[in-house]
């Protein structure tokens, strides 16, 4: 490791470090202890020894300053060595170096040391000019602050006379000690006129960049020059120039298997180096005041470093100090590494008393809230000087700011600090209303012993419906329907009747039992939302929804949907309750006018990229595959699905589970991949789930699954259990339509399995009671009605006008699925009817559309669907004039019915567009034809077998 530097100076200081022993052989070395100046008497010494001069080294120490005489003691021991050596020497070539003595002459005054009671500065003068007359002499003293005093006395006797003498003397003096005893020393030494002060400092990017190109060979030949720059800069940052950390990292970067540029590693070498550097210093207090400035970190200031360590500005200004004089500040701050180095000291026993007093410290000059917070949690407990009702006092400042996260840290600590199991309850309370959207592990556990609470008593009516909304989106339905008689019992006695219409119309919702919302009382005054939490507009969202339903029920749907879509532009996924999408929704759902508010879903999608929440993700997946499923988007909606289980697994969803397996039912149906849908079908489903639309969905998805497998009868088993179903969720007011006729069509998918099993009498008077349960407003439902009535019809006209107008209707509403599989129909409409042409073209829409929705099962019929029986089909032998037709006329007509333009055949045949119009003047004349597109009905097929066969 001798290739690394040891020191570099300044540049300014260079030339007084280099022409000293010309001034008069007095140098004086100042500076902070990591700027090298024992470094750099180390190299004064190597370089003088080179050149014959004997080095004496004597350091100063604190713990000595008391001792007289120690450090010129030092220089004693060592001038006796000198002697000891040199009697040796003169003896050896005495006797021709054949017996060494080690003794000079007894009592002789330069053999063996002198008791400082005899001590005369003169004698020892003398005894050094004795040795220097020989050989030339350097006096070296490190540390001068702590040299004793009748030391000092001797080398300001010795200062005064360096002049003409082959003595030299460097001493160096440590700056910023709390404890210094060299003031009049020092000043005595600097007024000598031949004294070369040279002050040391830490290291620039410039020096370090300097010394690794002059003193490291990885730095030269094939590395540019940049390299040493670069890492310089590296060094620079993680040590602030400290030449003891740079030498500590130098010397791992060194020591590593493959050294490279820039790749330096800060390891426990480092952090050791660091602490021992601080530990070193003799400021009082520097070590734990070293450990507040890391705990303070970015927000570190004097006044509260002072406060936090409860001392006065002075001593707090001092530590600050000589943590710059170490080069471990970046302008008031630590270091990221060094504060790491800190935080990480296993000394660092008071860690979590210093994050607790400050973080009060930051609260009191009204830090950002998340800093406080981070202290906190820091500690992982409350203790003094914070107690409980100051934790929730922040709680509460949190949740005004809409700062949830920074709320569920603090109520976290406050779960583990609370006493008593009233103050426990009503703590875990505010922290499942902060965290349920985010947290579900937390959720889960907390809503059993929240439960319990509830049996006990302790909660309020405004609690048990919040809790009832937490079990029921995070699956515990058993326990929802328990806690709901507990909620009415104290409804009438609650502030916050708002919160119990929400949790009321949320179970209603769940269970599938239809909410009377006339009964439904909501309190005239906003106040009642404070307790629901921050933003959860309760109040206005209850109003919405009534103003949804009531229209609805009054068969005024633009009205309905209208109100829908207001509610759900309103929503923001940080503060409104998570009923309010599921709601808007519902509606549009139940009125068919869900692909319309596809934008909006959209919209929220992206917004909880920014705030991501489970529940919200989940619930907003599930949406877009239901929108992605009504437009024919099978591959986006079996994606979405994918992800809403994923952010909320299977178990979690309790009853709904049925409507989402029956989403993924009916989408791997579509696909074609029966064998997952049947995989599905295979997990179980909650019995209560039956009971609701979510069942109802669930065995319609299951009777499509049957259709589709061939397995009729159970497919018709399967509608007419929805028919069941369908009757029993009725409320039995005559005013109260059926409004699972768009959400669950199932009238269709009866008179679909009657049409497989050929009971053509029994699908038209389903269909005919389907279109007059319809509503006026068109929806995609009413073109799968006018589709199937068009299968049960024999009139070629009447057929082709029900496909026409399903597909005009399924084009208006956006259903991309059901309009190929009628266009599927209406190709196959025309081919029998003879329209060739039309039935190719609309057969290759309808293959176009069912590959851009990733319908297998539609892409399979359409391959399947062989032409109908037309004159295009009749073989080659049956058109004679085919034979009147030349070779190029040939290739014309080929390229004719395959579509191209006059100019496009002309560019192909490499013959002119004039020629291309009389050899189509001549093919129709001969094949008896008016125009091209008889040409295409007539002999497509008959001319693309003759191009085939050559």
């Amino acid at each position: 490791m001798s290739d690394i530097p040891e020191v570099v100076l300044s540049e300014h200081a260079t030339p007084e470090f280099e022409n000293w022993q010309k001034n008069g052989g007095l140098l004086f070395l100042r500076g902070p202890k990591c700027a090298g100046k024992t470094t750099a008497l180390n190299r004064i010494c190597a370089s003088e020894a080179d050149s014959g001069v004997l080095s004496l080294w004597a350091t100063g120490w604190l713990n000595e300053y008391g001792s007289p005489f120690g450090v010129l003691q030092q220089i004693l021991d060592q001038v006796d060595q000198v002697d000891q050596v040199d009697q040796v020497d003169q003896v050896d070539q005495v006797d021709g170096g054949d017996r060494p003595s080690a003794a000079g002459p007894p009592g002789s005054p330069g053999v063996g040391p002198q008791t400082p009671p005899g001590l005369t500065f003169e004698w020892v003068y003398a005894r050094l000019l004795k040795i220097a007359a020989r050989r030339p002499l350097l006096l070296v003293v490190d540390d001068i602050n702590y040299v004793d005093g009748p030391s000092q006395l001797f080398l300001r006797f010795v200062a005064r006379r360096l002049k003409g003498t082959p003595i030299r003397l460097a001493m160096a003096e440590r700056t910023g000690c709390a404890l210094s005893f060299c003031d009049d020393l020092r000043t005595d030494i600097l007024r000598l006129p031949y004294t070369s002060v040279v002050r040391m400092r830490l290291l620039g990017r410039k020096q370090i960049a300097w010394s690794l190109t002059e003193h490291l060979p990885h730095f030269r030949g094939p590395f540019p020059r940049s390299a040493a720059h670069r890492m310089a800069d590296h060094l620079h940052d993680l040590t602030g120039g400290n030449l003891l950390l740079v030498d500590v990292l130098l010397r791992t970067w060194l020591m590593s298997a493959d050294p490279k540029p820039e790749e330096l590693e800060v390891d426990p070498a480092f952090h050791d180096c660091v602490r021992g550097m601080i530990s070193d210093t003799d400021v009082p207090g520097m070590l734990s005041g070293a450990h507040a400035v890391a705990v303070l970190g970015d927000f570190a200031s004097l006044p509260r470093l002072a406060r936090l360590l409860g001392i006065d500005i002075t001593r707090a200004s001092r530590i600050s100090g000589a943590l710059n004089d170490l080069g471990m500040l970046a302008g008031d701050f630590l270091r990221p590494d060094i504060r790491r180095a800190l935080l990480q000291d296993e000394s660092f026993t008071a860690r979590g008393e210093l994050h607790l007093r400050a973080a009060h410290v930051l609260f009191e000059d009204s830090a950002p809230l998340p800093q406080v917070v981070d202290h906190l949690t820091a500690v992982g407990m409350i203790g003094p000087p914070w107690d409980l009702q100051l934790v929730l006092g922040l709680v509460s400042q949190a949740l005004k700011s809409g700062s949830t996260d920074v709320a569920g840290r603090l109520l976290k600590l406050a779960k583990g600090s609370a006493v008593g199991p009233q103050e426990r309850s009503a703590v875990e309370m505010m922290l499942l209303r902060t965290t349920w959207l985010t947290d579900p592990g937390l959720v889960a556990s907390l809503l059993p012993t929240l439960g319990r609470a509830a049996f006990r008593g302790v909660l309020n009516a405004a609690d048990l419906a919040f809790l009832v909304r937490a079990a029921l989106w995070h699956g515990l339905t058993e326990l929802a329907a328990e806690l709901m008689p507990l909620m009415r019992e104290k409804a009438p006695r609650s502030p916050c009747p708002a919160e119990v219409g929400l949790a009321e119309a949320l179970y209603s919702l769940w269970s599938g039992i239809p909410m009377d919302w006339t009964a439904l009382e909501l309190s005239s005054s906003s106040e009642a939302d404070e307790c629901c939490g921050p933003g959860a507009d309760v109040h206005s969202l209850l109003t919405g929804l009534r103003r949804i339903h009531a229209p609805a029920h009054e068969t005024d749907r633009a009205q309905a949907v209208f109100w829908a879509e207001q509610v759900l532009q309103g929503i923001r996924v940080q503060s409104s309750a998570v009923e309010t999408l599921l709601f808007a929704y519902t509606v549009l759902e139940c009125l068919g006018s869900l692909p319309a508010a596809r934008p909006w879903f959209t919209q929220l999608s992206e917004a909880l990229e920014a705030h991501p929440s489970p529940l919200w993700e989940a619930l907003v997946s599930v949406v877009q595959a239901k929108v992605s499923l009504e437009v024919g988007d099978l591959g986006s909606g079996y994606r979405w699905i994918r992800k809403a289980l994923a952010r909320k697994p299977w178990h979690e969803w309790g009853a709904p589970v049925a409507g989402i397996a029956a989403l993924l039912v009916q989408t791997l149906t579509e696909m074609g991949r029966t064998q997952e849908a049947a995989e599905v079908l295979d997990r179980p489903i909650p019995p209560a789930a039956y009971q609701g639309c979510g069942g109802l969905k669930y065995v319609y998805a299951r009777g499509r699954y049957h259709l589709a497998t061939g397995r009729l009868h159970a497919a018709l088993a399967d509608f007419e259990s929805c028919r069941d179903m369908s009757a029993s969720l009725r409320t039995g007011t005559p005013a109260h339509a059926d409004q699972t006729q768009l959400t669950v069509p199932w009238r269709c998918g009866m008179a679909e399995a009657y049409l497989a099993l050929g009971d053509v009498a029994a699908a038209r008077d389903v269909l005919r009671q389907q279109r007059q349960q319809l509503p006026q407003e068109e929806t995609s439902v009413h073109g799968v009605t006018l589709r199937l009535l068009a299968r049960t019809t024999k009139d070629d006209a009447r057929r082709l006008s029900l496909l026409k107008n399903s597909a005009d209707a399924l084009e208006r509403n956006g259903s991309r699925l059901q309009l190929a599989y009628t266009l599927t129909e209406l190709a196959t409409a025309y081919r029998e009817t003879s329209r060739l042409n039309l039935a190719r073209t609309t057969s290759k829409r309808a293959r176009r559309m069912a590959e851009q929705c990733e319908a297998g099962r539609l892409l399979a019929l359409v391959t399947a669907d062989a032409p109908g029986p037309g004159r295009d089909m009749q073989p080659a032998c049956h058109h004679p004039e085919l034979a009147e037709l030349s070779s190029a006329e040939r290739r014309v007509a080929v390229l004719a019915i395959l579509g191209h333009t006059n100019r496009e055949i002309s560019g192909k045949l490499f013959i002119t567009a004039s020629t291309v119009e009389q050899h189509l003047t001549r093919i129709y004349r001969k094949l008896r034809v008016q125009h091209r597109e008889d040409l295409l009905d007539k002999f497509s097929t008959v001319f693309m077998a003759l191009e085939q066969s050559g």
